[in-house]
């Protein structure tokens, strides 16, 4: 049972969320961004990250308050908030089933998901799964572990490729753009993976010649992997 202080604390953090919010931004979120604002307040994430600096982290009890409320912003908030090493599969699994916006799913795979245990795992997990957000969950999972200060083995990025290209046929939108996002990321993180990340979008490509939604994850990661920038950026690094 959440203590009073925990839960006077989330209700303080709640009240700050709506002040600084807005209701323009609030449109702009849907309109610009197709961010899902059936329970956001409109406040940036930039103003939810000042709010929590100075504040004791990781705080998991006042995270899973936070994330009680259903708030659009104060569940990203939970995200910057939790521990990954308190979060139980069984917690893991409940917020992921709850994700509703692009938005909320990339921040909490990114700030938390790709922290805990075994976040592979866990990736794996949730792509077998059918659910959009949380298929998408899965595939944000590997992007994150494949950014470029990840401390992340090549190898582990390299056994994922075979469900990137499994799942580029994916129809979903929220979930194939998930897939290109992992896919280009490997091929970004150094020179060493950009060969299997080339050579995984040539299979696609062999793979599922008539899927349009493939082709353009194969098609549009090719463009950015060969491309002049990322061939410089990847030279620069080790």
């Amino acid at each position: 049972m959440t203590s009073p202080i925990v839960r006077s604390r989330a209700k303080e953090l709640l009240a700050r969320i709506e002040r600084f919010s807005s209701p323009s931004f609030k449109k702009q979120m849907k309109e610009r961004f197709g961010i899902n604002t059936d329970y956001a307040l409109g406040t940036p994430v930039t103003t939810l990250r000042l709010l929590v600096k100075g504040l004791p982290c990781p705080d998991h009890d006042l995270a899973e308050e936070l994330w009680k409320s259903n708030i659009h912003e104060a569940r990203i908030m939970a995200s910057l908030l939790a521990d990954p090493a308190q979060m139980t599969l069984a917690d893991s699994d409940t917020w992921v089933k709850e994700f509703n916006s692009w938005d909320i799913c990339d921040m909490c795979c990114l700030n938390l998901f790709s922290k805990v245990k075994s976040p592979f795992k866990l990736a794996e997990r949730w792509i077998k799964r059918e659910g959009e957000f949380v298929r998408r969950a899965g595939f944000a999972i590997i992007a994150c572990l494949a950014m470029p200060r990840a401390k992340t083995k090549n190898e582990d990025l390299i056994k994922m490729l075979p469900l990137i290209k499994n799942h580029s046929c994916d129809p979903h939108p929220m979930v194939y753009k998930a897939v290109n996002w992992a896919l280009r990321n490997i091929g970004k993180k150094n020179q060493r993976l950009t060969p299997y990340a080339l050579q995984c979008a040539r299979d696609i490509l062999d793979l599922y010649p008539e899927n349009r939604t493939a082709v353009w994850v194969a098609k549009n990661a090719l463009w950015e992997l060969t491309s002049p920038k990322t061939q410089a950026m990847l030279a620069r690094r080790k």
